[in-house]
């Protein structure tokens, strides 16, 4: 029995989506996913009763898959950061994926600081957080020096996560240059990526224990 170059067409369009079901990429699972669905039109086409159903259907699940491979193509573009956030990805946000780091710089904004401007004030809400690249900053209490934090730490953590006025005041000693997410915008953001609360909360755990490394050295040895 000799095969009709029809039904040759739907055996090939299965040994792709065979081979699409095999891959563990989802790129190339899509792109054998397109083959297969084109493939099998033509048999569809060549029916004594054109059977337009599956033909508009493959065409339907074709455009999906073609739309989903241009925003992985997209997605797998090499991210190019500026001298500034590339500063600011090795200082702090290295365990975050380049593209996650810039969604999370769309959530605030880069500011310049001249020594003697604040970032915290003892009695106010916190309303943002940042991450100085530049620039030394003391921490005081009721006027006097507690201890100093050099660029590379978050500023704000502990009292925005309590929601209570900042016990402390934190000032830069020097022009400085760093990075701010108003709280309302970093909440905003989190809604949207629920998947980097866990980085992100890990990153603060640690910002954290090396503060309290550095206070330990402003402590009177016992």
């Amino acid at each position: 029995m000799s095969a009709n170059p029809a039904e040759l067409l739907v055996h090939l369009s299965n040994v792709l989506m065979l081979a699409a079901y095999s891959v563990r990429d989802i790129l190339w699972l899509r792109w054998f996913a397109v083959a297969g669905a084109l493939t099998n039109i033509p048999y569809f086409l060549l029916q004594p009763k054109t059977l337009w159903p599956p033909v508009i259907w493959a065409l339907v699940f074709t455009a999906i898959n073609l739309y989903q491979i241009l925003r992985i193509y997209l997605e797998r573009r090499a991210v190019v950061f500026s001298d500034e956030e590339q500063s600011l990805y090795n200082m702090g946000f290295g365990s975050l994926r380049p593209r996650e780091f810039i969604s999370l710089l769309m959530a605030g904004e880069w500011k310049t600081a001249a020594a003697g401007d604040p970032v915290l004030m003892q009695g106010h809400p916190v309303a943002s957080i940042c991450f100085p690249i530049s620039g030394n900053l003391t921490v005081r209490k009721d006027g006097r020096d507690v201890m100093g934090l050099k660029p590379g730490h978050l500023i704000g953590t502990a009292m925005a996560l309590t929601g209570q006025p900042s016990p402390i005041a934190a000032v830069f000693t020097e022009p400085a240059r760093y990075f701010v997410w108003p709280l309302g915008n970093l909440r905003a953001f989190l809604e949207k990526r629920p998947d980097l609360r866990v980085i992100l909360q890990g990153l603060v755990n640690r910002d954290l224990s090396a503060k309290l490394e550095e206070l330990s050295n402003y402590l009177p040895k016992v």
